[in-house]
């Protein structure tokens, strides 16, 4: 055997981060997630040192779960690809390095916490490293579970509830029962054919999915109210609108039934957001079917085709609005404390978070712009978590409601500049 054949093993080695930044940052699935972790961050740190420790253990949360699933992402295309099992050390390599930014972002938020003498915040902190490798595990087991990572966004408002329950020996020891799991499995990765499917339906769809109702006339109905909006992303926007009653209705019972404080408002409000943020990323993955909504007979030329496309962004944001704000007044039946003045405050930050959400993403030509686009529902929430935990602490919610007034001019404004920015360049183009 000559020098050569030994030598690479030990290059791998000694090298075990070459190539680190074009293989995590230069790949759209994984830099969504980090970038969302990084601005999470960045975003805790500041809160730290401005002394408002109830929102940083949300938003490290956040940031530890969107670390997550860049890494499950990162897997997956590991396993989706072939050639990764004949180039020698590239799957260690590459376990090496989620491994290294899985403790590093852990890492940067234990410290902040220990510096700052946010001790509170580390035991939901624990239980959001547990969730995030229950995901990494479920992901590895089987490839189809990433089409459920928008259930990590869900389930970060009620670690805050599961701490309290848990104690921190509690947390670390699911932790380490999920690591060694996660660890067993990386050992054994190997093809898998059906991550190849998972990757190109997570990029298409924005990594929602849902199961679509067929041979339903009344929801037929319902999604020609939201066309052409809704040409791009298909029946996946009208079953996520139709579900979102029916969660919200069945997490209030649970809430009731357990006597669980569950922060069922604010999930519904940011997952509209959230929702149109995915409508802009289906459209911009899917640009080449433009040509094909644009010959359909329902249009006189692209203006036409603009104005229709807007008109039901604007029954898109009624719509939200109305959903949210019905929510709220059903579950002010189980939690007196939530006044008119708060769900006035939450219909009109459901209706500048859509707006400007929907306004920018229209302007939206590439997915990296979509992606940096997904700041508006990070803004979003911390504003609406925020005016949460005023809430919480009986404090005046009129400031919230004085801030909403320029947001909703800046939604208005959005989306009235969102018009004249989308398909500016026809619709040969995105």
């Amino acid at each position: 055997m000559s020098i050569e054949q030994i030598r690479p093993p030990l290059a791998t080695w000694c090298k075990p981060y070459q190539g680190m930044l074009r293989l995590w940052l230069y790949d759209l699935g994984s830099v969504s997630f980090l970038g969302t972790s990084l601005l999470g961050l960045v975003l805790g740190l500041a809160l730290l040192i401005s002394g408002k420790t109830d929102v940083v253990s949300l938003v490290f949360a956040m940031s530890t779960v969107s670390a997550a699933a860049g890494i499950a992402w990162q897997l997956n295309r590991l396993v989706a690809t072939e050639t990764s099992q004949l180039i020698p050390g590239y799957q260690a390599k590459v376990l090496q390095q989620a491994l290294t930014i899985a403790i590093a972002v852990i890492g940067f938020q234990v410290l902040a916490c220990v510096i700052f003498s946010a001790y509170e915040v580390i035991a939901q902190l624990w239980l959001a490293v547990a969730v995030g490798l229950g995901f990494v595990w479920l992901c590895l087991w089987r490839s189809h579970y990433f089409h459920l990572s928008f259930a990590l966004f869900i389930a970060v408002p009620f670690l805050d509830e599961l701490s309290s329950r848990l104690s921190l020996w509690a947390s670390l020891i699911i932790v380490a029962m999920l690591f060694y799991r996660v660890v067993g499995l990386c050992r054994q990765l190997s093809w898998n054919s059906d991550a190849r499917v998972v990757y190109l339906n997570a990029v298409q769809m924005g990594w929602m999915w849902l199961p679509s109702i067929k041979g339903v006339a009344w929801v037929a109905k319902f999604e020609r109210l939201f066309h052409p909006m809704n040409f791009f992303i298909g029946p996946v926007l009208t079953m996520m609108m139709l579900a979102l009653p029916v969660i919200a209705v069945g997490l209030m019972l649970f809430s009731w039934l357990f006597d669980i404080d569950l922060p069922i408002v604010f999930l519904i409000a940011q997952f509209s957001v959230i929702s149109c943020a995915v409508i802009h990323w289906s459209r911009i993955q899917r640009w080449r079917a433009t040509e094909t909504l644009f010959l359909l007979p329902s249009y006189s030329g692209l203006k036409g085709m603009k104005d229709a496309f807007f008109r039901s962004q604007y029954r898109f944001i009624a719509a939200m609005v109305l959903i949210v704000t019905c929510i709220g007044l059903l579950n002010a039946s189980f939690k007196p404390e939530l006044s008119l003045l708060f769900l006035l405050h939450l219909g009109l930050s459901t209706f500048w978070g859509c707006a400007i959400m929907l306004g920018i993403g229209s302007a939206c030509r590439n997915s990296h712009q979509a992606t940096a686009a997904m700041l508006v529902v990070f803004a979003h929430s911390i504003i609406v978590s925020m005016s949460f935990a005023a809430l919480r602490d009986h404090d005046s919610i009129t400031p919230w409601l004085l801030l909403d007034i320029p947001l909703t001019l800046l939604g208005v404004l959005a989306l009235r500049w969102g018009q004249g920015q989308l398909w500016k360049f026809g619709v040969t183009a995105p």
